[in-house]
This record gives structure tokens, C-alpha cells and sequence, in this order.
């Protein structure tokens, strides 16, 4: 893997080299794809799931400093989530490497970001528990049925999204409703929880976050059957009467959009690692046609299937280039940076992603899809991703809203 550019100095080099080795010593692929697809009853528990999960591989992680990489110094982390530069780096790494171990670890990462901007607080009861409990994640969740795959629509009449509803009573928040598509939730000890705090006015100025503790009584979560699973489960969530004190509070009553908004910078270390991932699929694709042999001489010889090779790399190239760029952006300060490199990131991705399936099966045409395909869980796994951050014709939506008013 080429990891040439020009956002890269010598600290990230180091990081990028600790996640190489770490994942090449202790990351089995095939043990993981074989734990992401070992079937998951609707009716799981929260303790059916903890139990799935590759705790020891995790530990090993956080011994070798990767877990942690994005909590502050202060709490014996990495000190990283305003370098989004360097995560995202580590992302694309793990995925190329490791392929699931860039979502284990990736989800934290992404989230932890977030909570450098919760009060004092919140991050004192949160990341002390994530440094001390190594069987756990941190997840979010802002979905729900019937309401897309997120809160930042590009419309904001009253009424449009976000029918979860907390009350505040005295000193607490009662909780009820229902979330949807939450990887991690069932497997985290923490949930970085957008709802609607006001039941009449837009999302943007009516939702607030908070940091639900796994621990609260009242809720419970039922499988996602994904037509990819992967090793942290998706899951949706239903609350009922749930308490938590307001100290748990992350934004401001009614002002929790922004911060949301803000978030859309941490997520793009989810997207290098697909790049990651993607960046390994497309070499075993280039190395079967160098040695497939088909009339003669290997099949990237023929010019169909050579310039399909090519046009992959280039895809994947330019999508590497472009999300860089944007994290180089949001890493140059404390200001919200624009929202267009994440809605065109997100959408361009997904176009490569798509156009590399679609070349890997014409470059195996003489294997058709099989099971045995080298991609074949990754295939399926990132299908089962292309609404994560809305669809990508909703990104350009937004992307288009952003424009007109520009």
C-alpha cells in the first residue's frame, strides 16, 4: 500500500506503521468475516452480542494504544481527535490490513471526536469508563424508522424528522421512542443519544444529545439482519420511561443539531476505511488478472480487462485524494468547516465502491460470484452501508441546498 501524500508529516508515518503492524500480528481476516457472518437470532440480547464480540483483540488494541487514540492525553489517550489527518490515516490502514478491525475500531474513534466537545462533566464519567472497561465501544445514535438514515435533512419544516421525544423533569430526562441503524450500540457502554426536546418547532432548533449509559434501565435493542453483518452489530433500539441525570447532558437544550453538524467531520475516518478495505480487494483483483491466462497470455493483457483495472485504481486514487483534503480542512482549527466535503465524499465513495464491484465481477468472469470470491464479504458488507450518512443522491440534495445559499 502506497501511502505517499503530501497531508502525511513523520508522526502520522509512526501511527500508520503501529496500526500495519499491530494488525498484520494480531488481526485474523478470515476469523473476523467468519465472526461478522455467524448468524444473530432478531431476539439477541445486549449480553448475546457483548459475548460475540472479539474482546481479547480489542484489549490488544488499547495495550498497543489504537483504542484510545482519540481521547484526550489527559484521560491516558492518544490526544488525536482534532488530527483528523492522523485517524483517518489509521482508519485506511486498519481496513487494508484488517479489514473489520477499521470499524471496531474506527466507531470509538469517531466518537470520542464528538465528546472533546462535551462538558467537562460528561467526559470525566465517559472516557474514564472507556480507559478503564476495555469490553466496550462508545456509539451513537440520531436514526429513526420511518425518518432516514439522519437528522440533517434539507428541509427543516416542523414535523419532518424526529419523532423521539425526552422531557426534562427536575434534575433528570425521561426517555422514550425508538432509534434505528446504530452499529455499536448494543455493544457500548455509552450512546451519544440526539432526540427531540421540543415537540413542535424544526429538528434544528428542537434536538439536544446526551451520553446514555448502556446501564440505564428501561431499554432494549433487536437486530438488524444486514445483508452484510458485520462483527459490531447494527441494531435498533426501543425506550421506555428511561431516566438519566442532566449532568449527562452534551449540548445545550435544543441546540444539539449543531453539534451534530459538527460531527460530520469525525465521520469521515469511516470512509478511509473503506478506502482501506477497498484499496485491498482492488490488489487481489489486480494480481488474479496477471495470472489468469486466457488466450495466451494473462488477462490484463486484454485491453477490457486491463483498462477496468486501471479505471479502479484511478477511482480509488481520487476518492483517497479528495477525502484527505477534507480532513487536512477540518483539522486546521477550531471552526465548522463547510459540510460539502463529507456530502461529496460520501456520495463519490459510493460510486467507486459500487463501480469496484462491479469490475471485480467482470475480472472474475470466469469464476462468476461465488462464495469463494476473495471480495465476496466485503461485497456484501458495504451494500449493506450505502445508507450510512443518508443515501448518496440525498448527499447531493444537501449538497445542492449548501450551493443555492452560497
Amino acid at each position: 500500500m502506497d501511502w505517499r501524500l503530501p497531508y502525511l508529516n513523520e508522526e502520522h508515518m509512526s501511527l500508520i506503521m503501529l496500526t500495519k503492524e499491530f494488525c498484520e500480528r494480531e488481526v485474523d481476516i478470515k476469523e473476523l468475516n467468519e465472526l461478522a457472518d455467524r448468524p444473530m437470532p432478531a431476539n439477541a440480547t445486549r449480553e448475546d452480542l457483548m459475548d460475540r464480540m472479539p474482546w481479547d483483540l480489542v484489549s490488544k488494541a488499547h495495550d498497543a494504544g489504537l483504542r484510545q487514540l482519540a481521547v484526550p492525553t489527559e484521560y491516558g489517550g492518544g490526544g488525536y481527535a482534532s488530527d483528523f489527518v492522523a485517524l483517518g490515516a489509521c482508519a485506511e490502514t486498519a481496513g487494508y490490513y484488517g479489514g473489520e478491525m477499521a470499524r471496531i475500531l474506527s466507531i470509538s474513534w469517531k466518537n470520542a471526536c464528538a465528546l472533546t466537545r462535551a462538558p467537562k462533566t460528561v467526559q470525566d464519567e465517559v472516557f474514564t469508563d472507556f480507559m478503564q472497561n476495555r469490553k466496550g465501544l462508545i456509539a451513537s445514535s440520531a436514526s429513526e424508522a420511518n425518518h432516514g438514515s439522519d437528522y440533517i435533512l434539507p428541509y427543516d419544516e416542523p414535523g419532518a424528522t424526529g419523532m423521539y421525544f425526552a422531557r426534562q423533569e427536575g434534575n433528570e430526562w425521561v426517555f422514550n421512542g425508538d432509534k434505528m441503524w446504530c452499529e455499536g450500540a448494543g455493544v457500548s457502554n455509552y450512546i451519544l443519544l440526539t432526540v427531540r426536546t421540543e415537540s413542535k418547532g424544526p429538528i434544528s432548533k428542537s434536538a439536544t444529545q446526551f451520553a446514555f449509559p448502556a446501564k440505564t434501565p428501561g431499554w432494549s435493542i433487536r437486530v438488524n439482519d444486514m445483508m452484510g453483518n458485520e462483527v459490531v452489530p447494527n441494531v435498533q433500539q426501543h425506550y421506555e420511561n428511561c431516566r438519566i441525570p442532566d449532568r449527562l447532558r452534551i449540548s445545550p437544550i435544543n441546540e444539539g443539531l449543531a453539534i451534530h453538524r459538527f460531527n460530520l467531520a469525525f465521520l469521515t475516518m469511516h470512509l478511509l476505511a473503506h478506502v482501506g478495505w477497498a484499496t485491498r480487494v482492488w490488489e487481489d483483483i489486480k494480481e488474479y488478472a496477471k495470472t489468469r491466462i486466457q488466450g495466451g497470455k494473462p488477462i490484463i493483457q486484454h485491453n477490457n480487462v486491463g483498462t477496468m483495472v486501471a479505471e479502479a485504481d484511478c477511482l480509488l486514487q481520487t476518492i483517497r485524494l479528495f477525502l484527505f483534503q477534507y480532513c487536512w480542512e477540518c483539522s486546521q482549527g477550531d471552526q465548522l468547516v463547510g459540510p460539502l466535503g463529507w456530502y461529496y465524499g460520501n456520495w463519490y465513495l459510493k460510486k467507486v465502491l459500487l463501480r469496484l464491484m462491479e469490475i471485480g465481477f467482470e475480472v472474475y468472469g470466469a469464476m462468476a460470484p461465488q462464495k469463494e470470491l476473495t471480495f465476496e464479504h466485503w461485497v456484501r458488507v458495504h451494500l449493506s452501508l450505502f445508507h450510512g450518512g443518508s443515501t448518496g443522491i440525498m448527499n447531493l440534495v444537501k449538497a445542492a441546498r449548501v450551493l443555492e445559499k452560497g
